[in-house]
């Protein structure tokens, strides 16, 4: 073992270029494809640290499945109830969220802003794990006004943990820390920094006046307003479960009810919408294809370099045979030179994966860590090796130590075909991914480009937006005044759309003359006044704007979509329409405009207007920005508020929006550009071994009168040919893939085959600037120092 180890060694010191290239090769391969790994396993872990999380759903709300309506993550409160009466149910709980609440310590006059609160029902912590780390589960329910706090919220309110019994302030309400829990985990659907009791929300829904006739949240048939969570009994039958849950609402609706209750796998959840999406999942599963071909681009290098030193290496056996050598000594040695190079290899890659952790993490937005205890990462790399040792070392080492000393010491014994058709078979499988690796990467940059630059129907450059304090609506009408006179202003508007760019405040209560019964429309539904069309740009196709007159109040102006789902026809000013019961006339149709994500259609949208709170909305220019912001904080700050003045800016809205897509857009290029590296350092190495191995060949055709470009062409043409064949496989694997993801997208762009030519022109370069280096050295290389010892 010993010697096999020394001649390895020497070996991998004697062929320094070959080995750089394989260890290189190989580290970056693997550190790669671990990172990914990673990724992969963290996006794939979602809820899955709550037990028997594969018995947990949540319950969505597909509203008039006929009529291809929306499904919602949230469903009435009754749900769980329904669900909670089904003999396939173990419990049943529900949530509501608050967010971007201020909590204010009154005694260390502190308050801290932009916190997400739970109401959470008694059997939350029965089918939820999250860890408390002080207090106790059965006090909390016992007053409404107590309060779990995660650890960094308790920082941030108290700067201790000693905080049990302490009191924050919530708007009016004192709440006090019944218990402490650990942080929310990133890779949790549900996130909160702080939890209180349903009870409190409930009682606060019955003070405020419920929702029309129904005064309690165990009421409530039409508010949409919870997630609902079940945990089912061993072996149920999601869709049974379904239909209970269904059949209890269409009953205590009279029969009544156009929607469908659905349970979406709370373990999949992260990856799929509740509408269907599989955007994220089908990502995901590309990124996992990816770091198993980083391996496989990898291992392909060093099978390709084995098999192509396979003659230099005949020599080595034949001599080592002549000495005593035994073929199972010569096959162990074989095995042994790979898995030191493997073994080198995998001590760099960790050694990459630590350096490159904390930009990873910054770059996907994650808080990842590498464990050697990871077992993930770990079976990959495993299967890697195996398949390298069987390709790359074990098929040489058959191979080789079978030869004939005598003949292998003559050259002769060492039959190429084989060999020479694997590596061109493996050279095609390494450029086939990497074209497809290109043309993904120009499908993806266009689309998240055409994102970017789609026509919103909108205007959001220099627009921002403000939350008041509560105080300060008694005076709107003062503040829109002083704010229009002021030169950094254009204009000032208040709207209930609360982010132009991710609006969902949806309702199916809409009558029109000869409407269906089986037409139950859910639209979305805004507050505006008579400045906001204008401000935002907002084309008007037919008749006018609201006018700020009381007769406002039954006027309404819809978008285009709604007009044809509503089956009117032009013109459609004066058409009549009843809103929230209020009957009044269609006064305008504005022009179709993105108010969520581009991956749904444009829905139907209801302009009205009603005076209250609501958005502020203020456009200014670019050079005026600054005293814009000045003027809003100077009256922000004469209004009591427990939150300091904020502001967003809409297009800053819009770039979180896909803020997402942008991150994972940026991966995907930097793991397709190392796995397009890769491919083209093994083709380096391989136009090396070429010239090389055909040095006395080009010495004799130059002598003969062969030109540097012939010699250069005799060289690089079978690579082109191998690139091209990888070309022609690549172009419908590349179509299939990103066709399914752009699927997605309801707005995207088409496939256009100058992106598939584009992509092949960049590989084909990459190809020839790759071998060109070693071809015109090779050419250019003295022929008499190639041909003096024939």
């Amino acid at each position: 073992m010993t010697n096999n180890l020394k001649a390895v060694l020497r070996g991998l010191k004697k062929k320094k270029l070959y080995t750089i290239i394989n260890i290189l090769g190989l580290s970056i391969s693997l550190a790669t494809s671990i990172l990914i790994i990673l990724w992969v396993q963290d996006e794939r872990s979602f809820d899955r640290f709550h037990s028997d999380y594969t018995q947990l759903y949540k319950v969505n709300s597909h509203l008039s499945p006929e009529q291809n309506g929306p499904i919602w993550g949230s469903s009435p409160g009754p749900i769980a109830n329904y669900a909670q009466n089904s003999p396939h149910v173990n419990q049943a709980t529900r949530i509501s969220q608050d967010h971007h609440v201020t909590f204010v310590n009154d005694e260390l006059k502190r308050s801290v802003t932009a916190l997400g609160v739970c109401y959470v029902d008694s059997n939350f912590f029965s089918i939820f794990n999250f860890p408390l780390i002080e207090g106790s589960l059965s006090n909390f329910q016992t007053n409404y006004t107590n309060a779990f706090i995660t650890e960094s919220t308790a920082e941030k309110l108290f700067d201790n943990r000693s905080i049990i019994g302490k009191t924050f302030r919530y708007s009016e309400d004192l709440f006090t820390v019944a218990g402490i829990l650990k942080d929310v985990p990133q890779n949790s659907s549900i996130q909160f920094d702080v939890l209180i009791p349903l009870g409190y929300h409930a009682q606060r829904f019955t003070k405020w006046g419920g929702n029309g006739k129904w005064k309690t949240i165990d009421e409530d048939l039409g508010n949409y307003a919870f997630q609902t969570y079940i945990k089912a009994k061993p072996h149920s039958d999601p869709l049974t479960i379904s239909e209970s849950i269904t059949a209890a609402y269409t009953k205590a609706r009279d029969g009544e009810n156009s929607s469908v209750f659905v349970l979406d796998p709370l373990e999949t959840l992260h990856l799929i919408a509740a509408d269907g999406n599989k955007s994220a999942l089908r990502m995901v599963q590309i990124f996992g294809v990816i770091a198993i071909l980083l391996l496989v681009i990898g291992a392909v290098n060093y099978v390709n370099l084995s098999t192509a030193r396979a003659l230099d290496r005949a020599k080595e056996v034949g001599i080592r045979k002549l000495i005593g050598a035994s073929r199972a000594r010569l096959f162990l040695q074989f095995v042994i030179e790979t898995l030191v190079i493997f073994l080198i290899s995998l001590i760099i890659a960790l050694a990459i994966i630590f350096l490159l952790q904390s930009g990873y993490n910054q770059i996907a937005q994650k808080s990842m860590s590498y464990s050697l205890h990871n077992i993930s990462p770990w079976i990959y790399v495993g299967l890697a090796i195996f398949g390298t040792l069987c390709l790359s070392s074990i098929y040489p080492a058959i191979q080789l130590s079978a030869f004939k000393p005598i003949e292998s010491l003559k050259g002769k014994s060492l039959n190429h075909l084989s060999s020479n058709i694997m590596r061109k078979v493996l050279v095609v499988f390494q450029f086939t991914i990497s074209v497809t690796l290109i043309v993904s990467t120009l499908i993806i940059k266009n689309q998240l480009a055409f994102i970017q630059q789609i026509d919103l129907g909108y205007d959001k450059e220099h627009v921002l937006t403000v939350n008041l304090p509560g105080e300060a609506y008694k005076h709107i009408e003062a503040i829109r005044s002083e704010l229009k006179n002021n030169s950094a202003i254009q204009n000032v508007s208040l709207s209930g759309v609360y982010n132009l760019t991710d609006y969902g405040h949806s309702t199916g209560d809409i009558e029109w003359p000869g409407k269906s019964k089986n037409n139950p429309l859910v639209v979305s539904q805004a507050t505006i006044d008579k400045e906001f069309i204008p401000l935002m740009g907002i084309e008007l196709l037919e008749g006018t704007n609201f006018t700020g007159l009381p007769a406002d109040s039954s006027n309404y102006i819809i978008n285009e979509t709604l007009a044809k789902q509503m089956g009117l026809t032009p013109p459609y000013v004066g058409s009549t329409m009843s809103f929230h019961d209020i009957p009044g006339q269609i006064v305008g149709v504005v022009k179709d405009f993105h108010f969520k994500s581009v991956r749904e259609q444009i829905g139907p949208m209801v302009f009205w207007t009603r005076w209250g709170a609501g958005t502020l909305y203020v456009k200014t220019t670019a050079t005026q920005t600054r005293q814009a912001i000045k003027a809003l904080e100077t009256i922000y700050n004469r209004y009591p508020s427990d939150a300091p003045f904020s502001y967003t800016f809409v297009d800053a809205q819009f770039d979180n929006l896909y803020k997402s897509e942008q991150r994972t857009g940026l991966l995907f290029n930097i793991f397709s550009g190392i796995a397009i590296f890769i491919s083209s350092l093994g083709l380096f190495a391989l136009a090396t071994h070429e010239g090389q191995t055909r040095i006395k060949e080009i010495g004799i055709r130059k002598v003969l009168g062969a030109s540097v470009f012939g010699i250069v062409e005799l060289l690089g043409k079978n690579f082109i040919m191998l690139v091209s064949i990888a070309i022609l496989i690549a172009y419908p694997i590349a179509f299939y893939l990103m066709k399914q993801w752009l699927d997605n997208f309801a707005y995207k762009i088409e496939l256009s085959i100058w992106t598939f030519v584009v992509g092949s022109v960049i590989a084909v370069v990459i190809a020839i600037l790759t071998i060109s280096y070693q071809a015109i050295r090779a050419a250019t290389a003295n022929p008499v120092e190639s041909l003096r010892n024939e």
